[in-house]
């Protein structure tokens, strides 16, 4: 069987993951650059997930302020991406690929996210609004791929659970003419996020491969964030290997090991506040004391 995706025949019979209608309506006004910014703050206070996200994004957990001031620390494109992952993670929660953890995705997407956030003090490629949603889509490809091919997707996660991710990344190709990667960077141009984030995404297993200063900075934050969040996830026998290229991957970048330890420390904080607040609990091996946080909607509401 021909297991070929053309990316365009998919997308139109809705088998790729793609925004509802009414997310849609909301990006397009985050990216309208309008003045008026009235309309865009009604549409986000009706999502509570979303209003929850710009707020907690901008530091105003348990402290006072307005969305709209929110609204203008986070800026309205990170916005617009928000709006986007927490629309797809409500649609995603669970599907069709027997072998791919759902959960353990949106975990991933989330802790890479905050890593990506908290490495801005140390590689300040983009605001840490701009690079949590970066990190947050970053891995989009897997998903594609899962909703795209579940049966065979899911024998092929099978065939590589113990393979290098060089491995997975060659049989995916060969098997769709898309890797996750290559995957993930299409869906970013079709939600016309930026060629600089989709050049990112394709290229933060080898960012040498970066045609442009900018995008290789960004694919090599992308690539450490990845690491870190592999970390979180990563049961005790995993982790020795897994802070090893952890330290491998900053070493390139010359990023002090103390720096970066205090880093992991704040995402991995960070992080597990995101998973209490959309109940993403399945996978957190790496424990901390964490403030309380209370459960956000993500059902009907936050697929607006």
């Amino acid at each position: 069987m021909n297991d070929l995706i053309d990316f365009a025949e998919l997308k139109a019979a809705g088998l790729l993951p793609s925004p509802t209608r009414d997310t849609l309506e909301l990006m397009q006004l985050c990216q309208s650059g309008d003045d008026d910014t009235g309309p865009l703050l009604d549409r986000i206070a009706d999502v509570p997930a979303l209003d929850y996200a710009v707020r907690a994004l901008a530091g105003q957990n348990g402290r006072e302020g307005t969305l709209a001031e929110a609204l203008n620390t986070v800026g309205a494109f990170p916005t617009s991406q928000l709006a986007l992952a927490l629309d797809l993670l409500h649609q995603h929660r669970r599907g069709a690929c027997a072998d791919f953890n759902y959960t353990r995705y949106w975990s991933h997407a989330f802790a890479m996210a905050c890593a990506a956030q908290a490495l801005t003090s140390e590689m300040p490629v983009a605001s840490g609004p701009e690079l949590f949603c970066q990190g947050l889509l970053a891995g989009i490809g897997s998903l594609g791929l899962a909703n795209a091919r579940p049966r065979s997707y899911a024998k092929l996660l099978r065939d590589c659970r113990e393979a290098p991710v060089s491995t997975l990344l060659r049989r995916e190709s060969a098997l769709y003419g898309y890797s996750h990667l290559s995957m993930g960077a299409a869906l970013l141009r079709s939600w016309r996020l930026g060629h600089i984030y989709s050049d990112a995404v394709l290229c933060q297993e080898a960012p040498h491969m970066a045609t442009d200063r900018h995008t290789r900075h960004l694919a090599r934050l992308l690539q450490l964030a990845s690491c870190m969040a592999g970390l979180y996830l990563a049961q005790p026998g995993e982790r020795k290997a897994l802070v090893a290229e952890m330290a491998a991957t900053s070493s390139r970048l010359q990023l002090d090991t103390r720096v970066l330890l205090d880093i992991v420390d704040v995402a991995n904080g960070n992080w597990r506040q995101w998973c209490n607040a959309l109940d993403l609990q399945e996978h957190l091996p790496l424990a901390m004391q964490t403030a309380p946080v209370a459960t956000i909607p993500t059902t009907a509401a936050a697929a607006a």
